[in-house]
């Protein structure tokens, strides 16, 4: 009988949310678009597929896209995507039936609701850590199909390059600091290592003419480089470290500290940088690793929990089809542009809600309040991603960060409700002790 009533709640939240996003889909019809969205939709429209933002992203939204004839597909596939993901995890983290109001009242938020209908890889990779966590969950309590949903997970995260290593190094954590579920731990690596390694071998196969298997993953040194040729005046190291062929001036960008990079010798990108990269930043971090550190804890605010140089304002949520003239425009403009006034008040509130440092450490206070293994987990999970991008990300962006973002305002908010629930049961019982007495 509970199984049967279990069921009946996870599809009743399944229901909904997919109700809820379709209605974010409607109102925004295909959805908003960023220039990362325009690239991989020009990719679906040609012959030509490249592994530059992962190679199963491409293939993805070249099958959902019909060949990028029809994009709204793909955001309506991924939004629904995002909302399922949402509400199986939260419906393992909370039993009682208040979980159903705050997985349908965050999918309500623009969080969710305009996050899940922009077209980006970081959607899926999202979906995938939610999914992975609920899989893990499940597997822990013996439940039928959790290693299906550990797998898609884990499948789905690989939709961003960072997504499978981050569950790898979560999961390696877990074996040394975990005193049971040794097993459950084993099987989730071993599943992790079998789709790292086939994401990375599809992905070697989709090469264009910069992919990001060589140059990509070196970005954020030359923005570190660019910075510190903008922030000093070391001549000597720049023509040192390149051999006289690059000067501090050819170096220096004072965006690439804060946003992108304008560097001449960034937008060169010429086989000699990239050789050179690696042991260029290698000589700065040996020569003002202070410096280093500091460029990333201002350039990352959103990730440092203690905002010791201010709170961050950071990019949050896509509001906008950003470029014109390309065959993609909302289906109601006047509809969609009164609408849009209800995700901006959520960027105007970007150094609380896109705050993923914050968000992290309530995690960690649920999981230690409560003492509860999966929150630890999801604190872990999000430890491992936040450190990650405070180390590799060449920009700042909030939905790089958008599992622990979730994660985070979904426990606050479920606990808030069964507060308020808990005391107004105490007052309605002490108002009808009072009458009856």
């Amino acid at each position: 009988m509970n199984r049967f009533r279990e069921l009946s709640t996870i599809r009743k939240m399944i229901l909904i949310n997919s109700l809820i996003m379709l209605i974010w889909w409607f109102a925004f019809n295909p959805g908003f678009y960023s220039t990362d969205s325009f690239g991989i939709v020009e990719m679906a429209r040609s012959k030509t597929l490249t592994s530059e933002s992962t190679a199963i992203w491409a293939i993805f939204v070249k099958f959902l896209s019909i060949n990028g004839t029809h994009p709204e597909i793909a955001t309506l596939f991924f939004s629904q995507l995002l909302g399922f993901s949402v509400a199986l995890f939260a419906r393992t983290l909370f039993t009682n039936r208040l979980v159903i109001w705050s997985a349908a009242i965050l999918s309500i938020t623009p969080l969710i609701g305009a996050m899940g209908i922009t077209l980006w890889h970081d959607i899926p990779m999202t979906s995938g850590f939610l999914l992975a966590v609920s899989g893990y969950a499940r597997m822990n309590q013996g439940e039928k199909y959790s290693k299906t949903l550990l797998l898609a997970g884990i499948c789905l995260a690989s939709f961003r390059y960072n997504g499978v290593p981050t569950l790898l190094i979560t999961f390696f954590a877990l074996l040394f600091i975990s005193k049971g579920q040794k097993k459950q731990i084993a099987v989730a690596l071993a599943m992790t290592v079998t789709v790292l390694a086939a994401s990375t071998l599809l992905n070697l196969k989709f090469t264009g003419p910069n992919p990001v298997q060589s140059v990509g993953y070196i970005d954020w040194m030359k923005y570190d480089l660019s910075c510190y040729a903008a922030k000093s005046n070391d001549e000597v190291f720049f023509e040192r470290v390149f051999g006289n062929r690059f000067s501090s001036q050819d170096w220096t960008s004072k965006s690439a500290c804060t946003w992108f990079n304008d560097s001449k010798a960034y937008r060169q990108d010429s086989s000699f940088i990239n050789q050179k990269t690696a042991f260029a930043w290698f000589e700065l971090l040996k020569k003002e690793p202070s410096f280093v550190f500091q460029m990333h804890l201002k350039r990352h605010l959103y990730l440092n929990p203690i905002p010791i140089y201010g709170l961050p304002k950071v990019p949050f949520i896509h509001t906008t089809i950003e470029i014109p003239g390309k065959d993609i425009e909302f289906w109601h403009p006047s509809v969609s542009e009164k609408l849009r006034v209800y995700p901006r008040i959520w960027n105007y509130f970007n150094y609380l809600f896109g705050f993923a440092g914050f968000w992290l450490i309530v995690i960690f206070v649920c999981a230690w309040w409560r003492k509860n293994s999966i929150y630890c987990f999801i604190g872990l999970l999000g430890l491992c991603l936040n450190t990650s991008l405070f180390i590799f990300a060449a920009i700042a962006d909030a939905r790089f960060s958008l599992f622990v973002l979730i994660a985070g305002q979904l426990l606050t908010l479920q606990i808030f409700l069964e507060s308020t629930v808990s005391r107004w049961r105490r007052y309605k019982k002490v108002e009808f002790t009072e009458m009856i007495s």
